[in-house]
């Protein structure tokens, strides 16, 4: 078996990368509570970290004992394990490793050997090293919602990102999503950066693209495709805070990043007849035997399916239709996002304001949308609860838009109407006007 080959018994080993993991964790909660000014974030993201890392010896005794030992991180490991002595000594030869190709796969096979060459071939302090990076990228979502939100309800958001179980448990591994969780982070993070006119939003977007462009490209594009509407949408957070100048020039970046993205997605990421094909994918994820015992799952590409994509990777299985344990929990998950969703109807239905009032929120809607269409046709249950942590942190923002309390007058912009919105903003500006200039300070 490929993870007795990989993993020498260094447990005591394993805790020492855990303890290190999670002292520099600690450091980085720290300065982002500080930054935030929110003191309660500590105890959050400290049980967050907590969780993530003991997540990662559950994945393997899980895959070990309840998936027989079928899971695409052996394959990783064990290539990871053959890079990792050449890494260690600064010679970066893929010879041995029988990648099939850079992007996608080999991609997160040369990234297990990187870990491996740092940390040794212990697979659970590997684990521990992509969990942890996971759990990073779950702290630049939080700070894009809160940059693109000052003084809303961050605490909502943190506690469905740090504690919901799925983006926990499928971000603990080597795996795709782990490093994903990380790349689309830094993307979020960067441009709401950008959004909001901050510096340091391009240092933080461009690794995360280059990362994403050889993890996921396909996913890259997704996003890629949502910031390009938000900066071509003339929001009113874009007409604000980004000049015309600036605005032309970050939307031809994008649009470089997004031809890329294409290109990539269609070079590597082929289906059938030459080019990238839902159908395809879905059939191609249909089948018995081993790793296809959640496929049967209908798709179509017709707009008409669209509500059954929905529920497909939202929501299917129910806990009521559920079989076996494995789906059992993933239908109790579901549980808790049918609840989530239901008690933000009123987030949701504000949606639409809000998407045009603050770019970050329009970013996460197109994304969310293109994401419900092109996974569904992954036609494999397994297959999508697993994908779908990479839907998550985007759709949790659409949960959480800022709102006033039942009962209490608005509070932004967003809540108000069309006509109220402009005499609000009307009156702003009149203030602004009546208000006397600022004297201009003494020279020495």
């Amino acid at each position: 078996m490929l993870i007795a080959s990989v993993e020498p018994t260094q447990p005591f080993f394993a805790l020492l990368v855990a303890v290190i993991l999670f002292v520099l964790g600690r450091l980085i909660i720290k300065r982002v509570a500080a930054a935030e000014a929110n003191p309660w974030l500590i105890n959050i993201m400290t049980a967050g970290l907590i969780l993530h890392l003991v997540a990662a010896p559950v994945q393997i005794y899980v895959v070990e004992h309840v998936y027989n030992g079928v899971a695409d991180w052996t394959r990783y490991t064990h290539q990871g394990a053959i890079l990792a002595p050449n890494f260690h000594r600064f010679n970066f030869t893929l010879a041995g490793a029988n990648l099939r190709q850079i992007v996608n796969d080999g991609s997160v096979s040369i990234a297990t050997g990187i870990v491996m060459a740092i940390v040794g071939v212990n697979l659970t302090a590997t684990f521990l090293v992509f969990s942890f990076l996971s759990f990073i990228g779950c702290i630049f979502f939080y700070r894009a919602f809160t940059l693109t939100f000052v003084g809303g309800d961050h605490r909502r958001y943190a506690l469905m990102l740090f504690f919901l179980p799925s983006l926990i448990f499928w971000t603990a591994d080597v795996s795709k999503e782990s490093l994903m969780m990380l790349s689309l982070g830094l993307v979020a993070y960067g441009g709401s950066k950008i959004f909001a006119r901050r510096r340091g939003g391009f240092t933080l977007l461009v690794p995360g693209v280059a990362l994403g462009y050889y993890i996921r490209p396909n996913e890259l594009l997704l996003v890629l495709s949502g910031f390009a509407v938000a900066m071509m949408v003339p929001t009113a957070g874009v007409r604000q805070n980004l000049g015309g100048l600036r605005r032309f020039f970050g939307f031809v970046f994008l649009l470089g990043l997004l031809v890329g993205s294409v290109y990539l997605t269609l070079h590597y990421l082929k289906g059938g007849g030459g080019t990238l094909s839902l159908n395809q994918t879905h059939q191609n994820n249909q089948g018995v035997g081993t790793g296809f015992g959640s496929s049967g799952v209908p798709y179509s590409t017709s707009p008409a399916s669209y509500p059954r994509d929905i529920y497909e990777v939202l929501f299917n299985p129910l806990i009521v239709k559920a079989h076996g344990n494995a789906q059992r929990v993933a239908g109790l998950e579901n549980t808790i996002l049918i609840v989530l969703i239901l008690k933000s109807l009123r987030n949701l239905r504000i949606l639409p304001r809000a998407a045009f009032a603050r770019p970050y929120v329009m970013l996460c809607t197109i994304y969310s949308l293109l994401f419900l269409y092109t996974f569904a046709a992954l036609g494999n249950l397994g297959l999508i609860e697993r994908e779908r942590v990479m839907l998550l942190p985007f759709l949790l923002v659409l949960l959480c838009i800022p709102r006033a309390p039942k009962g209490s007058p608005p509070r932004y912009l967003w809540e108000l109407r069309r006509k109220d919105r402009l005499k609000a903003r009307r009156a702003v500006e009149e203030a602004m006007r009546k208000r006397p200039p600022t004297p201009a300070p003494l020279r020495r």
